[in-house]
């Protein structure tokens, strides 16, 4: 099947089982799902249409390619193959009419696994996906504010281990000017050790469970990106293992522990900016997009509504980053 149509794979729901079992499990959220009942009475008409059009590339003793008879077909190709046509054409619809009428809000593809799916019956299938999380974030002020106090005590003791370390130098080499070689953090270091102390706290004190698929769904891209990371520098998955002496299961692990984390808080900064009615305006996007030198690409990339969302979520995001740090 499609992306939109895959069936679960058993060993998928394993494997993220298994990557997973050193979270706390009140962290991951079970899937949400609908039953989808398709009437034989619109699937006929479909399989028929589907099992003529196979037939075009069917070779059969006795017959033209393509004038084999139906039942023959449908022998020959196989009943699997059939439905999965089938399926592939009429779930895409089926699917969303069920999602309105139930007033889901699912956030990831779903996964199809089938209940039943017998010739002259209605078909039945139940579709898993997981739904927008529920975030609650209290005193997310509060919380901020304790992770700033936590930041400025980790900067007052870097900033006095670097005091040292100049002091040392100097001792050990009189003669070297040392004066611009040891400097306390920078500002876009302070800001960096901020927001990491805030996103801490934030995601300790308010985690909101995240669905089991969307946790699959986002680490295997995560691996994904990985890999095609270590080609970049033409380095295999296996040496990789290698030289980190981990396993590919205690990869996966940290792979999903990291991308856990990440979800929590892209959901956690998502409720802030709704709470505090954060918004970004068609100017402001207009302004990030006119930073194109090139008019061409600047057009381009105007009739992309993918690329326009993709900008409005990063403007909306640094003005919640801004928001914290001003708290």
């Amino acid at each position: 099947m499609s992306k939109t149509t895959k069936t679960i794979d058993k060993a998928e729901v394993k494997e993220v089982k298994k990557e997973a079992k050193e979270t706390k499990k009140n962290l991951i959220a079970p899937n949400d799902s609908i039953k989808i009942t398709l009437a034989w009475t619109s699937v006929e008409p479909v399989y028929k249409k589907t099992v003529t059009k196979l037939a075009r590339n069917v070779k059969s003793e006795g017959f033209r390619v393509g004038k084999a008879p139906f039942a023959i077909v449908e022998k020959s190709v196989g009943f699997e193959k059939i439905a999965d046509e089938v399926l592939r054409e009429l779930i895409p619809v089926a699917y969303e009419e069920q999602i309105k009428k139930e007033n889901k809000k699912p956030i990831t593809s779903p996964e199809f696994s089938p209940i039943s799916l017998d010739k002259g019956k209605d078909w039945v299938l139940e579709a898993f996906f997981s739904p927008i999380p529920e975030v609650k974030i209290g005193d997310y002020k509060k919380t901020t504010q304790k992770g700033k106090e936590e930041a400025a005590k980790f900067i007052k003791t870097r900033n006095e281990e670097i005091k040292k370390e100049a002091e040392a130098c100097k001792t050990e080499d009189k003669d070297h000017d040392h004066a611009h070689s040891h400097k306390e953090l920078a500002e876009n270091e302070i800001k960096e050790i901020n927001l990491q102390h805030i996103f801490k706290e934030l995601v300790d004190a308010f985690a909101p469970a995240i669905g089991e698929i969307l946790l699959r769904q986002e680490t295997q891209a995560e691996f994904e990106r990985l890999v095609t990371q270590l080609k970049q520098y033409k380095i295999s998955t296996d040496d990789y293992l290698a030289r980190r002496q981990i396993t590919i299961d205690q990869l996966s692990q940290e792979l999903a522990g990291t991308v856990l984390s990440r979800l929590q808080l892209d959901f956690i900064m998502a409720e802030i900016s709704k709470l505090e009615k954060l918004t970004v305006s068609d100017d402001e996007v207009k302004a990030e997009l006119n930073k194109f030198e090139d008019e061409k690409m600047r057009q381009e990339l105007e009739k992309r509504q993918d690329y326009l969302n993709q900008i409005k979520a990063n403007l909306l995001q640094k003005k919640t980053l801004d928001l914290l740090l001003k708290l």
